[in-house]
């Protein structure tokens, strides 16, 4: 390591090369890069593999700010889960979160409260077994479970039996939806689906929704982010950007907290490693809760 490295929240912490091996002799199909272990290679993760590497040397042509967009929402993602924690809530159920990445949610949540349990889901595979190997080789299945289910079966995903034996719906849950909406299409009915799952949680529950976005970009960015779109039509998930006004419609029956929605790096901001704002105006988020 050199002198001048710097460190921060968004390296990973593990070289895992025994869990890529394992990705690679499980059978990936390495035809398609996958949205996921993607997500990690914009990170600097070591859960992916040289297609999705690939991918990624792509899409950074088109769009140059794709991974300090990465970072800038994985940021998103810790300073929401450390507000939660310091709201009193113990209970996270992450949707969509992919592969074992930078910054997990339960890292986070069980070092501001040991006692935190934190429900994972998946619809990949991949993405579910690599979890649990992880979680068991960090032994803490007792408080963190990962679970194959897809975001638009509610009840599949609540009335799971893991999930059942982690969270009690009775107290609040902080829903993490964090760079996952732009995967699911209007066909899907989003706000739908994001009411039923607020009609199942306690007064009191919070909500943290992180999108892709372009609607406030200079045209140049507008450009690259639409190129951006279309370079997703060639892996095994499509991609969809939302304006800010579609966003508050998601949090329809939510309240929203301070400041409402925003670029990620306006969302109370702490004191950020990485500087670059060149991502600023391509995404949104915010966090609601119920009352």
């Amino acid at each position: 390591m050199t002198s001048d490295h710097r460190t921060s929240e968004y390296e990973s912490p593990f070289q895992d090369t025994a869990v890529i091996a394992w990705l690679e002799a499980a059978g990936i199909d390495t035809s398609l890069p996958s949205p996921d272990r993607v997500y990690d290679a914009y990170l600097g993760g070591s859960h992916n593999t040289a297609i999705d590497r690939a991918f990624v040397d792509k899409v950074e042509r088109i769009l140059p700010s794709i991974k300090p967009l990465a970072r800038s929402n994985r940021s998103f993602l810790r300073r929401a889960v450390q507000e939660a924690a310091a709201s009193g809530i113990t209970q996270f159920l992450d949707i969509g979160s992919g592969a074992p990445t930078v910054g997990n949610v339960h890292e986070i949540a069980l070092k501001a409260n040991p006692s935190a349990h934190v429900v994972y889901v998946d619809s990949n595979t991949i993405a579910v077994q690599t979890s649990q190997i992880r979680l068991e080789e960090q032994r803490v299945t007792d408080r963190v479970a990962m679970i194959q289910e897809d975001l638009r079966d509610p009840d599949g995903i609540l009335d799971h039996p893991r999930t059942r034996a982690l969270i009690d719906f009775d107290k609040p849950v902080c829903l993490l939806m964090v760079a996952l909406l732009h995967f699911i299409g209007d066909e899907d009915k989003p706000a739908e689906l994001i009411a039923h799952y607020r009609s199942r949680l306690a007064p009191g529950s919070k909500l943290a929704l992180s999108h892709i976005a372009s609607d406030e970009a200079p045209q140049e960015q507008k450009d690259q982010v639409a190129a951006f779109v279309d370079a997703y039509r060639n892996t095994t998930t499509r991609l969809h950007t939302r304006t800010k006004a579609e966003m508050e419609r998601l949090f329809e029956g939510w309240e929203l907290e301070e400041p409402g929605i925003v670029h990620p790096p306006d969302w109370r901001p702490d004191n950020p490693i990485d500087n670059d704002m060149s991502a600023y105006y391509l995404g949104w988020c915010g966090v609601g809760r119920k009352v």
